[in-house]
């Protein structure tokens, strides 16, 4: 899975977007949240945990054992924070689902702002469906991601630079 998204604001600018509680209680609201995000920041390190809930209307029917109630919980670590560049990693805990999402973030600087990059992995380990299910759920992830970094250049848009 791959998602970029070019803002007009450098790297700085939009990792502190990313990174702020309002934009994220307000990212939350729009798009599954199941609770109030909480950012700890500590050794350099930036670290987001958003308790999140799957639409379960969109998950099919045969896949709900699986997926329990829909909750889940995201963890993204922003490691590496420069002035042309941050990098960072995503991880979704699922609990007992059987799969795995994780992947990278990365903001770089270009001549008239920035790109944003996540990258991910989805892996699902139940015998005969599994690549089905994997496949919804890069679909369904894709489509969240660009619609939250849509949400994020609006959310620059609507407050006056600083």
């Amino acid at each position: 899975m791959h998602v970029e998204h070019r803002y007009l604001v450098p790297p700085g600018v939009l990792l502190g977007v990313l990174t702020d509680p309002a934009f994220l209680t307000a990212r939350n609201e729009r798009y599954g949240g199941a609770g109030a995000p909480v950012v700890s920041r500590e050794n350099g390190q930036v670290v987001i945990t958003v308790p999140r809930q799957l639409p379960m209307a969109h998950v099919p029917s045969v896949f709900h054992r699986f997926v329990g109630d829909g909750r889940f919980t995201e963890r993204d670590t922003w490691s590496s924070i420069g002035d042309d560049r941050a990098i960072g990693s995503w991880l979704v805990d699922v609990g007992k689902a059987p799969i795995q999402l994780s992947g990278t973030h990365t903001i770089t600087a270009t001549g008239h702002g920035s790109v944003h990059v996540v990258a991910g992995d989805v892996k699902v380990s139940i015998p005969v469906v599994g690549g089905k299910l994997a496949r919804e759920v890069v679909a369904h992830l894709t489509d969240l991601i660009s619609h939250e970094m849509a949400f994020a250049a609006e959310w620059l848009e609507s407050r006056p630079a600083s």
